[in-house]
This record gives C-alpha cells, sequence and structure tokens, in this order.
C-alpha cells in the first residue's frame, strides 16, 4: 500500500477501515484533480465474517464491475424460513441468483485495490485528531502530518469530543444498535442447503423477534444472531447462537454431530437502519458506511454502505467549485433519503403478526424473502 507523502495540500480526507471509505476514496480521487488521503483510525478493528452481497452492488459504478468475477462468492438463490418449531418452516426458491455471500476482508481487500488503481494517497497513523473547523475547511493531524482539508469523508467513529466539533449527533437510540455475534467454521459438508443453496433464516428466535441466519461461502460456514443491544443483559448472544444452532439441528440443515466452535464468537454492535436516525452530513463532513449507518434493517453490510459511498462522492464533486461548499453538500442528504432510505427501511409490517401468514402462504414468503435480499417493499 502506497505510503502518503508529506505534502500538506489535501483537499478531501477519508478516514475508515471500510469498504465503503477506501471505494469514496476511489471515487473521489476518480478523473478529478482532487488531493485525496485515505487514512485508518488507531484501534479501528471491524473482525472479519461472511457478508451477504447484494449483486446490484457491482452496477453501483464501473469500477465494481470487474468484481463480480474476480471475488470468491457463494450464488444464493432464496430464503427458508426456521420456526423454532422443527414441523414449521417456509421456503422461496428463485429461479436465478437472488444474492451472493463473500468474506468481509475479500471485499475490503478489492476496495483498497480500486484506490490504489486510482492513485489514492494512504495513511496509517498511530493518531488522528480533528482540531477544529471554520469557513475555510478543517484542521486535521493525522500522525505527523498536519493538513486542512475542505471536506471530510466519515467511514468510522472518532472520540465524542471531536464528533462534538464536527456537530455530530451524540449516539443513535438502542431502537438503532443491533448486537451481531457470529462464529464460522470449515464445515460445508456438515451442511445440507441443496444443489441450489438458499439461507436459512429465522425471524422469531426463543418466541422474540430475534433473528438468525447461517451463511455459506466456500467451504466456510458462518452461523449469526442479531439482537436489540438493550436485550443482551437479559439474554446473551452466546445463548441465543446456541439457540440457533439448535434450531438449525432440529431442521436437519445441520448435522446432529456437529461441533460449533464457541470459543471462537465474535460480537459487534451494527446500527441497522441508523442512516434513517442521523442526518448522515456533519459540518462539512459526510458520513459514510459505519459512521452514518448505513446497514439495511436487514442487517446487510456492504451494499447499502457502498451505495452511501457513491452518493457522497458525487455530492462533493458536484459541491467543489460553489462558492458556499458546505450548502452545496446538502445534496447528499436528500439523494440518499429519497433512493437509499427506501432500501434500509426493510420490511415495514409488524413481523409478529405476519410471521403465521409467511409459513402458510407461499406469496407471502415470496415477498418476505424479496424484501430481505432485494429491498423490495412488502406492499405490491
Amino acid at each position: 500500500m502506497a505510503k502518503a507523502s508529506n505534502q500538506p495540500a489535501v483537499d478531501v480526507l477519508v478516514l475508515g477501515e471500510h469498504p465503503a471509505a477506501y471505494f469514496a476514496a476511489a471515487l473521489l480521487k476518480q478523473k478529478s484533480k482532487l488531493n485525496v488521503l485515505h487514512a485508518t483510525l488507531p484501534g479501528e478493528e471491524s473482525p472479519d465474517r461472511l457478508v451477504v452481497v447484494n449483486p446490484e452492488m457491482f452496477d453501483l459504478h464501473p469500477l465494481l464491475t470487474p468484481w463480480r468475477r474476480k471475488l470468491e462468492m457463494t450464488t444464493i438463490y432464496g430464503l427458508s424460513f426456521l420456526s423454532d418449531d422443527p414441523a414449521t418452516r417456509s421456503e422461496y426458491h428463485g429461479k436465478s441468483t437472488m444474492t451472493l455471500v463473500a468474506a468481509y476482508k475479500d471485499i475490503k481487500a478489492a476496495m483498497v485495490k480500486v484506490a490504489q488503481g486510482e492513485g489514492v494517497e494512504f495513511a496509517t497513523p498511530k493518531t488522528v485528531h480533528v482540531h477544529r473547523l471554520d469557513e475555510n475547511g478543517l484542521e486535521v493531524t493525522v500522525g505527523k502530518l498536519r493538513v486542512r482539508p475542505r471536506v471530510m469523508v466519515l467511514g468510522a467513529h472518532l472520540s465524542k469530543e471531536q464528533e462534538k466539533i464536527l456537530g455530530m449527533p451524540e449516539a443513535w437510540g438502542q431502537d438503532v444498535v443491533h448486537r451481531y455475534t457470529f462464529v464460522k467454521f470449515k464445515g460445508a459438508h456438515k451442511v445440507e442447503l441443496g444443489p441450489k443453496a438458499i439461507i436459512p433464516m429465522s425471524l422469531d428466535l426463543m418466541g422474540k423477534l430475534f433473528w438468525g441466519w447461517l451463511l455459506p461461502c466456500g467451504q466456510t460456514i458462518q452461523i449469526a444472531v442479531e439482537q436489540p443491544v438493550e436485550t443482551v443483559n437479559q439474554l446473551p448472544p452466546k445463548t441465543l447462537l446456541t439457540h440457533w444452532v439448535n434450531v438449525l439441528k432440529r431442521h436437519n440443515v445441520l448435522k446432529q454431530d456437529t461441533e460449533i466452535p464457541m470459543r471462537e464468537v465474535e460480537s459487534m454492535d451494527l446500527p441497522f437502519a441508523g442512516a434513517l436516525a442521523h442526518e448522515g452530513l456533519a459540518n462539512r463532513t459526510l458520513l459514510v458506511g459505519p459512521a452514518g449507518g448505513f446497514y439495511s434493517a436487514s442487517g446487510e453490510d456492504v451494499y447499502p454502505n457502498i451505495w452511501s459511498a457513491v452518493f457522497a462522492a458525487e455530492a462533493i464533486k458536484k459541491a467543489w467549485k460553489e462558492k458556499h461548499l458546505q450548502d452545496a453538500l446538502q445534496s447528499y442528504r436528500h439523494e440518499w433519503r429519497t433512493t437509499l432510505g427506501d432500501y434500509l427501511r426493510g420490511p415495514q409490517q409488524n413481523l409478529k403478526f405476519l410471521l403465521p401468514l409467511v409459513y402458510r402462504n407461499q406469496v407471502m414468503t415470496t415477498r418476505l424473502s424479496e424484501a430481505i435480499l432485494l429491498g423490495k417493499g412488502m406492499n405490491r
């Protein structure tokens, strides 16, 4: 990875190690004279995991299109909704690809290469500090380098003090943040998903609206659950994950003798549809990816976050020559709210009342599957 030079002329500073941050940097640099610096934040970590990738991601921009063939991904043709009761389930099999499953680290590596190809400079500083901002831009120290970017793209979380300088909201409400807990293991031979793989999923683990997934990619299997963060004290995530493993075994999706490496369980907090709670815009700073909460209500990571990067880069390029840049950046909020906002919302119905219909009615099974995997509305 190329290292940043010591020249201080940085037009746009991009912070964050999420794929969306790298892709935003690439787009800002592409076919422009902007000096773009990408920097990771000290201590920033995102555990490797399997992620669902909407195939439409590769149509968001020509720089993404070649990666449809380059990335190792498993094709998914539908969903299988599993109740805690082994006699109750419902499946939807699409005639063509519904979604894909890939490794997060592979998506990230691909976006790093895209940014490198566009000539983005990189920095991995031990410290990043936002000092102040004024009518001309921001003042930021990146390691030993003091820069004055006119705009910043933020794809990760800063300290509360520095976020306050940028005018960012203090925090998402507890109804937004969900605890995502998962475990990976090599065990494709232990799982029965059929010749055209579908994703086993639960919408009501332990009789509550807690979700569970089993994701396959090559020989790797990932079993995951999610729950509102406010419930983790009453129901430990490992307990919920163990319950989901038992459900999978009762439905004969997972072989009875499968040993799950529970010591390797990982958890992370994700702001599902968090962008709808925040504006995605701070003082001269556009929030993308994790910082903006661009995760769908179905827990989808990559596609909506990359989409936010596309909008951010377009907004900055259009606003760059405007007299009042800060005001011109407002188009970012409008663009994603009128398009991506609908995608983030996910299924709108109260699933508690909808679930019995899903298990009995194939039309409802199909609609819910398309809502979860493709972001389509239920009312069609």
